[in-house]
């Protein structure tokens, strides 16, 4: 979720309306697709914000919520730490399991090295000093944890959500309701764009039901398996 804003007026209107958008995900659509105890995971949980709602609103569900940023992980825990419904993994998603470059740009992190042009005028990563960062991918994950089946996923990875499907097929088959960032620009080296990502998913499986977005700019879809 792009959450730092650096641009002009224009881009600065934008972006606050994206924002506001955000803050009205579909819950109650949601809400109403799933079972009372779902299995939910989150990766991009940044500090939270969006763990504590779903922790709350599905009570007797369980929210396993990954952040691969330190910092970002740091809040994310002091946001969620007594809530007995959620599990927290300071590591990325992807579709390879070992240690990777991540790019440190506030809310806007991302193992997607940010493009030259947006991270001039927008992110103001150091771009010569990435950190490293554990990744896994669900597949692998959901195996060692004893994961069976995971109703809803909610990526928020900043261009890297392609990468963590791929490396979720097995999981995917079963999965119910798939809530994920796109764009429509190339923020990141490699970032998927919005057409790209809705006919991967479409080809396995899963048809969108909801999108909000800034036009040409940046959004949030959902996207439902047909098969279920």
């Amino acid at each position: 979720m792009l959450r730092k804003v650096h641009f002009g007026i224009s881009l600065l209107m934008m972006m606050t309306c994206l924002c506001v958008a955000e803050e009205r995900a579909p819950f109650e659509l949601i809400k109403s697709l799933l079972p009372d105890n779902p299995v939910i995971v989150e990766a991009g949980a940044h500090f939270g914000e969006d763990t504590i709602v779903m922790s709350q609103l599905w009570p007797q569900g369980h929210i396993y919520a990954f952040e691969p940023s330190p910092e970002s992980y740091n809040e994310l825990f002091k946001t969620v730490h007594t809530s007995s419904n959620v599990t927290t993994y300071p590591c990325a998603l992807s579709d390879k399991k070992g240690q990777f470059l991540f790019y440190l740009a506030g809310g806007a992190s991302s193992l997607r090295k940010p493009t030259k042009h947006f991270n001039d005028d927008y992110f103001h990563s150091d771009l010569d000093h990435p950190i490293v960062v554990e990744a896994n991918t669900l597949d692998a994950w959901a195996q060692e944890q004893g994961v069976q089946k995971i109703d809803f996923i909610w990526f928020d990875m900043e261009g890297n959500e392609l990468n963590a499907f791929k490396g979720a097929l097995h999981q995917l088959k079963n999965v119910k309701l798939i809530y994920t960032e796109v764009n429509f620009q190339k923020f990141w080296e490699g970032c998927v764009l919005y057409s790209d990502l809705k006919s991967w998913l479409k080809e396995n499986g899963f048809r969108e039901i909801w999108i909000e977005s800034v036009p040409n700019w940046h959004g949030n879809a959902l996207f439902m398996n047909v098969n279920l």
